[in-house]
């Protein structure tokens, strides 16, 4: 099978995963063989370039990926070579409008490897750790931020590898994450953790980022987690003259890195709600994703 996912030049935790876990789970990865296999990430909308191009005939097998909804709100069409075993969650299966089933994110899958125990029972080493979105990391030192306020930098470019990275996930008592996968992967290794919104509405885009959480979030019985909202661009004295000089038809902002910066410690500082889903919840996916790999496994290997 040809594992299919997105793959950043620099690097990125969430799409990464795919690389080390499938193989340990399905074996190599080989780019002649007869079907496609979809796991991590929100590969399934119109634009997507990972999608595009590929074999017409060829079968794609949707094991626990995402929808990405579109920015002019048109619906991807699955035709019948699209196998879709399940989706990470409610939204993505409404979105599709097939009724295909859903259980969580495909990484949960981890759980099912043989030295996931191993894995999960790190020795506690940091009280609270953070993980910016790769894209926030251009934008400001986030070392020096975490060696301000005292907490563990945890980057979300994993350049020591997934498993490091899944390490120190799992040595951490708390994780405080602006990328999701920082958060789902904490879910899977029992560590309680708490969303912050800083670029994803502009690098990502609002609708695409909330969609693709809450997508998760109701998966996992949390559907509205107390979040912290940090202003990434903000109006500034030019920006709001503009705006009264153009009656409302020019709006300029600016990202203002030294007083964001300033905002991000002072709302990190005290963060004191963490969430976890339930043994029960966690229990219940485990299950359901055993079973559908035991299901891909007879039809497929």
């Amino acid at each position: 099978m040809e594992y299919l996912y997105y793959k950043s030049k620099k690097g990125n935790f969430g799409d990464d995963l795919n690389g080390w876990l499938w193989p340990q789970l399905f074996g190599t990865n080989g780019s002649s063989s007869d079907f496609y296999f979809v796991g991590i990430g929100s590969l399934l909308h119109n634009d997507s370039h990972v999608v595009k191009g590929l074999d017409a005939g060829r079968r794609k097998v949707v094991f626990g990926t995402g929808v990405k909804p579109s920015k002019v709100y048109a619906k991807m069409s699955l035709d019948d070579t699209w196998d879709v075993m399940f989706l990470r969650g409610p939204l993505s299966s409404g979105e599709l409008n097939r009724k295909d089933p859903y259980i969580t994110d495909a990484a949960y899958a981890i759980r099912l490897l043989d030295d996931f125990d191993k894995l999960s029972q790190q020795p506690k080493k940091y009280k609270i750790s953070l993980m910016p979105y790769f894209h926030s990391t251009d934008y400001f030192d986030w070392q020096k931020i975490c060696d301000q306020l005292g907490y563990h930098y945890i980057s979300p470019h994993s350049e020591k590898g997934v498993e490091f990275t899944l390490q120190e996930i799992a040595a951490s008592e708390c994780l405080i994450t602006e990328a999701m996968h920082g958060a789902i992967m904490a879910d899977t290794l029992r560590v309680p953790w708490h969303r912050f919104i800083l670029s994803t509405p502009h690098t990502e885009g609002g609708r695409i980022s909330d969609f693709k959480w809450t997508d998760w979030l109701m998966s996992i019985d949390i559907p509205f987690p107390q979040s912290t909202y940090i202003p990434f661009y903000q109006m500034g004295p030019i920006g709001k003259l503009t705006k009264l000089l153009t009656k409302n038809h020019v709006s300029l902002e600016y990202l203002p890195k030294q007083k964001v910066s300033k905002e991000v410690k002072e709302k990190l500082k005290d963060i004191d709600m963490f969430y976890l889903s339930t043994d029960e919840t966690i229990g219940g996916i485990d299950s359901k994703i055993h079973q559908k790999i035991a299901d891909f496994k007879a039809q497929y290997l």
